[in-house]
């Protein structure tokens, strides 16, 4: 998983060779290799009170570039932001914050600063998620399945949003920016896959992000989620599925883009509604080719 790990450029050279300066996790660590600084990202910033605040930028692209370090970052809910993490988030510059939770989430939880509603909707493809039967989810396979059809489903139920959030992301005025639903994983993990699809990141890699969140979202940082899904009548090792990040459930999704919507640039300009031009734009704002 190179390339997807906390330090995600690794060099060749001898402990000996490096010396590390201090400097802040929200900026990245910098190592000086020889006589040239070189930067050395943080995939994962940490925060006192979020667990799942992931950078997008490093991840190779197929023109041969890699996404930018320090644009556009994923998220859980930030309301759990402390006071100290909102000094931290502060030195960021972040201009642009959306949020895909829906309106009985903002409320009970809002975020500390304002931001952009895109409220993705998750619900199956040919249902409503007010029918959903959470009794009927017994085992964790079930739970899995389910976030399987709803990934599908927020893609046909949502892509207007989709569009509306990557089109975002084009103008330089909006950036740095953050996306984020209530675990980051789910609603933030289509829009992820989807973004870093559109700029040309393979399937692989893009599987390996989502991933991740299995590794920052323990189940300690999950037990709301889980008293939220055992009081709607699922049982637990079915809720233990849902929490989870089934790499096939993600693959799936990634897989229906093709076959229901004639891949990634058919789905952003057509459901989506992107632009033609909004494409390019995004690439070349987001992306960065090598020298030469």
């Amino acid at each position: 998983m190179a390339g997807i790990e906390d330090m995600t450029r690794i060099y060749d050279f001898e402990p000996s060779e490096r010396s590390h300066s201090t400097c802040s996790p929200i900026v990245g660590l910098s190592v000086i290799l020889r006589r040239y600084l070189v930067p050395v990202h943080t995939r994962r910033l940490e925060f006192e009170g979020v667990e799942n605040f992931r950078d997008l930028g490093g991840y190779p692209t197929a023109d041969g570039g890699h996404t930018v370090w320090g644009q556009i970052f994923r998220s859980d809910s930030l309301h759990k932001l402390t006071p100290s993490d909102l000094v931290a988030f502060e030195r960021m510059g972040v201009r642009m914050v959306y949020d895909l939770r829906g309106d009985e989430e903002r409320a009970t939880h809002p975020n500390p600063f304002d931001s952009i509603q895109l409220a993705v909707v998750g619900q199956p493809r040919n249902g409503d998620r007010r029918t959903i039967d959470a009794a009927a989810f017994s085992a964790a396979s079930d739970g899995e399945q389910l976030l399987r059809d709803l990934y599908i489903g927020m893609l046909l139920h949502s892509a207007p949003l989709f569009g509306v959030l990557l089109t975002g992301f084009v103008e330089p005025t909006n950036r740095p920016a953050v996306f984020h639903c209530h675990a980051g994983k789910d609603r933030t993990g289509i829009a992820a896959a989807l973004l870093l699809l559109a700029v040309g990141v393979d399937r692989e890699t893009i599987l390996d992000d989502y991933e991740l969140t299995r590794r920052y979202r323990t189940p300690d940082h999950q037990q709301d989620s889980l008293a939220n899904l055992l009081a709607l009548g699922m049982s637990p090792e079915a809720a233990a599925g849902v929490m989870t990040a089934p790499r096939w459930a993600m693959q799936d999704a990634l897989d229906a883009i093709d076959s229901d919507f004639g891949g990634i640039d058919a789905y952003l300009t057509g459901p989506a509604g992107m632009t033609p031009s909004s494409l390019p734009e995004l690439r070349a704002s987001f992306v960065t080719k090598p020298a030469g």
